[in-house]
C-alpha cells in the first residue's frame, strides 16, 4: 500500500505536464501491472528447502565451492588477471615484488600474448594495435636496461619466457654506438 501512496504523490507532483497529460500518465502509472508486480511479496522457498536449525546457516558444500571458483567458470578478464598474478609470483625476487625489471618484463609478456590473441580475431582493431605496439616498445626498453645492468638475470628471463635475443640485430642495424647507450 505504501507503494501506491508513493505513486499517487509522484503523480500529483507532475505539474510540469499539461493537465490532461499529467492525469493520463498518473492513471497509467497507477494501473500498470508491471510496476505493481515488481513489488509483490517475496516468493516462498521451494519445497524441500531446509534451513537447518532455526537461525543457523548451512555449511557450503566444498565441491560446489571449488567448482564455482574454478577457472572453467571465470570470465576472460578474470583469467587474464589470474595469469598475470601467477606470472608476477613466478618472477618476483622476494614476497610482494611487483616492480623489478624481471617482473615487469614477465607481466608485459603475459599482456602481449593476450593482446596478440585478441588481434588475431580482431584484425582491424587499430586502437588495440597501438596499445600492443606500446607494450612491445616498453618491454624492449626494459630488456635493454636489464641486459645492460644484469646480464645473468636478462638471460634467465629470456629463457623462462621463451624470448629471443634480438640485441645483436640492433647492434648491426644501428652500429656500436646505438647498442651500447
Amino acid at each position: 500500500m505504501a507503494l501506491l501512496e508513493g505513486l499517487r504523490v509522484v503523480c500529483q507532483n507532475m505539474s510540469v505536464l499539461p493537465g490532461c497529460m499529467a492525469q493520463h500518465h498518473a492513471a497509467r502509472l497507477l494501473s500498470s501491472s508491471a510496476v505493481l508486480s515488481r513489488y509483490r511479496a517475496p516468493m516462498e522457498p521451494p519445497k524441500g528447502f531446509e534451513e537447518g536449525v532455526a537461525g543457523e546457516a548451512r555449511e557450503p558444500r566444498s565441491d560446489l565451492v571449488e567448482k564455482f571458483w574454478s577457472p572453467d567458470c571465470m570470465s576472460s578478464a578474470e583469467l587474464r588477471k589470474l595469469s598475470l598474478q601467477q606470472t608476477r609470483e613466478a618472477f618476483q625476487r622476494q614476497e610482494g615484488d611487483c616492480g623489478s625489471s624481471e617482473v615487469q618484463v614477465a607481466a608485459l609478456t603475459t599482456k602481449i600474448k593476450a593482446m596478440a590473441a585478441h588481434m588475431r580475431v580482431h584484425r582491424k582493431d587499430y586502437h588495440s594495435r597501438r596499445g600492443l605496439q606500446a607494450m612491445l616498445n616498453q618491454r624492449r626498453t626494459l630488456l635493454q636496461y636489464l641486459r645492460r645492468k644484469d646480464f645473468d638475470s636478462y638471460a634467465i628471463v629470456l629463457s623462462r619466457l621463451g624470448l629471443k635475443d634480438n640485441y645483436l640485430k640492433l647492434e648491426r642495424a644501428y652500429g656500436q654506438s646505438r647498442a651500447t647507450k
